[in-house]
């Protein structure tokens, strides 16, 4: 596989009139097309930063992120974002909700509304493209945001704590079907997350941050059989040694 992106030497310094802050040092990994990535760290180490400046939202002070090899200057299409929230408007129905992204980025064509249409199909949710938000589960409201993220087709999928807002019950089978959709559309996908856990169940690799200015402690290769789904990994004896291991790595 090749590496569809690239962090090098990243650096980021924040300026106030009296002070500066150092969030993230000499920073440095890759990620290969199709794998699953799981950034965890302590409060502060620059995750959520992290991921803004891989989108383009913010530009590093030092250092080069670059994605199918073209440098990342500004926001890109080429990437998804998914947020903690699935920030569904309330007053359109799922179908207009799922489009949003097409009209917003004049990719309203009739092949792209197909494409929607087969996912919302292909992911149980064509029976519900004339509901509205407040008719659905938690967990069909993450389907149906991980669906409008996927219509633009980006080559690379963040996810800053998408399921931090549900029950505990509901983000394991939520876990597991966001796991299956993204491995069936062959996406690349990095998720921020402080659960241990669930970084472990749905990565290839886990990057664990260092304490502000954040850099790279060490990555961590999950050898789990490729057949397991999110929740059956939980189940691994492997499980608890990698749960123990990255604790361990965070508490020092």
């Amino acid at each position: 596989m090749e590496n569809l992106l690239e962090l090098k030497n990243i650096e980021l310094i924040y300026h106030s009139p009296k002070s500066e802050t150092h969030a993230i040092k000499n920073l440095n990994f890759t990620v290969k097309s199709g794998e699953f990535i799981s950034i965890v760290g302590p409060s502060g180490s620059g995750k959520t930063t992290l991921l803004s400046m891989i989108a383009g939202i913010l530009k590093p002070t030092q250092g080069q992120i670059t994605i199918s090899g073209i440098k990342v200057s500004s926001v890109t299409d080429q990437v998804g974002y998914m947020f903690q929230r699935d920030n569904l408007f309330e007053w359109i129905n799922i179908w207009n909700n799922v489009t949003l992204g097409l009209k917003f980025k004049n990719r309203n064509t009739n092949e792209n509304r197909e494409y929607a249409k087969n996912l919302l199909e292909k992911y149980g949710l064509k029976d519900f493209i004339s509901h509205y938000p407040s008719e659905l589960s938690g967990g069909m409201r993450q389907r149906v945001a991980l669906i409008r993220t996927l219509t633009t087709r980006p080559q690379l999928l963040l996810l800053d704590e998408p399921f931090s807002a549900l029950d505990y019950q509901t983000r394991l089978a939520v876990q597991d079907d966001v796991y299956s959709i993204i491995k069936n559309e062959n996406k690349t996908a990095i998720l921020v997350t402080h659960d241990i856990g669930e970084a472990i169940a749905l990565s290839n690799r886990i990057i664990i941050l260092s304490s502000r200015p954040g850099s790279v402690k060490k990555i961590i290769n999950l050898k789990f059989d490729p057949c397991l789904t999110p929740f059956e990994r939980r189940k691994d004896h492997k499980f608890n040694n990698y749960f123990n291991e990255i604790w361990d790595l965070l508490d020092t």
